[in-house]
């Protein structure tokens, strides 16, 4: 499978655990604000066995793994490296995805603890954000349907930039998490001007302002019950 880079302690991608986090190559995606632009392209990276993926991930002072991208379920091959970190560990296994790849992603559930699900914006925009010749919302729905049916913990975040997304979108998000009767803690992430993002794509984006924030708060029904969360 194409892996991009590895990081064999980190502190920050699962809360409150130690993991080591492997990059894989490609995403069907190419949204504009991606602080992983180096990895869209499907031929980033390098192909690596699932046998030296193992072996360079073994042996470092973790509790589990983070997979990563790119988008991690268009490579075919995703469930066997899932099926063999479990097989090398009982801690904590986590996967970052968009969800727009469904039938990988429900092969992978029996081997996962966790998943950030990237969810980019509204239904009728998501477009916009994706840059995809087709909406893609349907496949995402269906993708948490499956892992709300499952027994792995659905962590759903959105990016917010300014300019490409307004309050609204957000309300509309959580509202369609509650349709779906989800009950957890979705996270609102600031967009933030790292360098992994493209600098063509940077002078055209910017961070969210405190009176989005205020607005986005404010126009939250208290017919959502589920917990935001401005990180």
């Amino acid at each position: 499978m194409r892996i991009g880079s590895i990081i064999d302690v980190s502190l920050v991608d699962v809360p409150g655990i130690p993991v080591s986090v492997i990059f894989t190559s490609g995403c069907n995606f190419n949204c504009p604000y991606c602080q992983n632009a180096d990895l869209i392209s499907h031929d980033s990276g390098s192909e690596v066995s699932i046998l030296e993926i193992i072996s360079r991930v073994s042996g470092h002072f973790v509790d589990g793994y983070c997979i990563t991208g790119g988008e991690p379920t268009l490579q075919n091959e995703l469930p066997d490296l899932l099926a063999s970190l479990r097989e090398s560990t009982d801690g904590h296994i986590n996967l970052n995805t968009q969800g727009s790849v469904p039938n990988i992603l429900e092969k992978c559930l029996p081997y996962l603890d966790s998943v950030w699900f990237d969810i980019k914006t509204s239904p009728e925009s998501y477009k916009s954000i994706s840059r995809t010749k087709q909406n893609p919302w349907d496949k995402v729905v269906k993708s948490l349907k499956m892992i709300l049916q499952s027994s792995v913990e659905l962590w759903p975040r959105t990016t917010y930039t300014g300019i490409l997304m307004e309050p609204k979108d957000v309300v509309r998000i959580a509202e369609e998490l509650q349709k779906l009767d989800f009950s957890g803690k979705y996270t609102v992430q600031n967009y933030i001007a790292s360098t992994g993002v493209r600098a063509e794509e940077k002078i055209h984006l910017r961070e969210p302002q405190k009176s989005e924030i205020t607005e986005i708060l404010d126009l939250i029904p208290p017919t959502i019950t589920i917990n935001l969360e401005w990180r």
